[in-house]
């Protein structure tokens, strides 16, 4: 074994073939080859993505002549919509000036100053005090109930009744369903969800939804038990709804007045308008056309919307500052989308028989975009709301019940804005 291992150790490696050598020689040719052609490859891309991103810049170019200026009915009205939108914001203006001319942007927002002269003499007014009010009522039996819930659409309560014994018990006047996540088939007369009924508490809250929104609407039987709360900081820095509701034992809360907010980062330290709470002022009238003082009339309970006045605050259980009206005197007062696009809102209203009406909508999310002041309009006039008014919107409006944000803000912690004030429900114990 050792020798033949020493043998085969000293044989030399056989030389390789001459086609090996060539094979060898033709693949180092080829590779050389591909070297050369990539540069052209890398010409081609180039030429390819330049001419991709003509045609891409040439489509949206077409794109914005077509909304800057076309004459399509549908086309303008969104256009319109949009601008109306950016620039009745404090800090996203520039969403309409950066890209579209300023002579079209001018156009939009003469209407909105039009609307603003339609409404500065409008000023609501009761009659003669004979009207039937039936927030008065205890609901000692059904045809009570029913006659004081007007808005429930009976037979379907009824049957619900029916199916749920034990939510009469203690009879009608205990009644107490929440039910926030619409799960059960509750409905009024008009289609909306009904999420709560705390008949204790003269209080139901509702779902809303229309085209390209969602909502929520508290329906309030006696309107003694809605005040409104000023920030215990007002001037320095205001307060979240939830504070407001803690601060004051109030079972739900909404926001209420504009506030002070350059560049979008407002603490709601300084109120726009009056602020009045038990015939005194904490704020500052605001003479900007169209703004109406609205308010509760400490001698009848009445909600009032007016011009403002110097000394209104005297007669006046609580009352604020905000444009524009919806209705007055159960007339509708405002069409279209009063040159403020679609926004989260918020509004206030009440019924001829004294049912307070607190409505949010969500907005500037994927849920829901928002709505008009008109719509916001027709959802309380659905409702035979008498007088009404929007109020702050924006990131501001928020609603908060028993712990909870049951509406959707849009601002950036999810909780509604820091604000001066808010108005709040009470529980009916605690209201003489």
């Amino acid at each position: 074994m050792s020798e033949q291992k020493n043998n085969n150790s000293g044989k030399r490696p056989a030389p390789k073939k001459t086609e090996d050598i060539n094979k060898a020689k033709s693949n180092d040719d080829l590779s050389e080859k591909l070297k050369r052609k990539k540069p052209a490859k890398k010409k081609k891309t180039v030429k390819s993505r330049v001419f991709k991103g003509l045609i891409v810049f040439s489509i949206f170019a077409f794109m914005y002549l077509v909304f800057v200026f076309s004459d399509n009915a549908f086309i303008t009205k969104w256009r319109t919509i949009y601008i109306e939108t950016a620039m009745t914001t404090n800090s996203h203006q520039w969403l309409a000036t950066w890209f579209i001319p300023h002579d079209i942007i001018d156009q939009v927002m003469n209407k909105y100053h039009e609307g603003q002269d339609e409404q500065l003499g409008l000023e609501s007014a009761w009659g003669d005090g004979s009207d039937k009010r039936f927030t008065d009522l205890v609901p000692d039996d059904e045809q009570e109930f029913y006659k004081l819930y007007h808005e429930l659409a009976s037979d379907s309560f009824r049957q619900y009744l029916l199916d749920h014994p034990d939510v009469l018990a203690n009879g009608y006047k205990k009644i107490f369903i929440e039910d926030l996540d619409g799960e059960l088939e509750i409905y009024t007369a008009q289609g909306d969800k009904v999420l709560v009924v705390d008949v204790e508490n003269n209080l139901m809250i509702i779902g809303v939804k229309g085209e390209g929104y969602q909502g929520k609407m508290a329906i309030v039987k006696d309107s003694k038990q809605v005040v409104m709360a000023k920030a215990t900081t007002l001037g320095s820095f205001g307060q979240e709804i939830d504070r407001f509701c803690k601060d004051n034992d109030a079972i739900l809360g909404i926001n209420a007045s504009g506030f002070s907010d350059p560049g979008g980062v407002g603490t709601g330290a300084e109120v726009k308008g009056c602020l009045v709470i038990d015939g005194k002022d904490y704020g500052k009238h605001n003479d900007k056309k169209a703004w109406k003082f609205i308010g509760i009339d400490k001698r009848d309970e009445r909600m009032y919307i007016s011009n403002y006045y110097k000394g209104i605050e005297e007669n006046y259980r609580w009352g604020m500052e905000f444009y524009p009206c919806l209705i007055i005197n159960g007339k509708s007062v405002i069409d279209g989308t009063y040159g403020m696009g679609i926004q989260p809102r918020t509004a206030l209203g009440q019924h001829m028989d004294g049912t307070t009406f607190l409505l949010i909508i969500d907005g500037r999310q994927k849920h829901s975009l928002g709505c008009t002041v008109e719509e916001c309009k027709n959802i309380l006039m659905r409702y035979g709301c008498y007088q009404a008014m929007n109020l702050d919107g924006g990131s501001s409006s928020v609603m908060y019940y028993r712990g909870q944000f049951i509406t959707k803000p849009s601002s950036v912690s999810k909780r509604g804005r820091y604000m001066p004030n808010a108005i709040l429900l009470k529980a009916a114990k605690d209201v003489e």
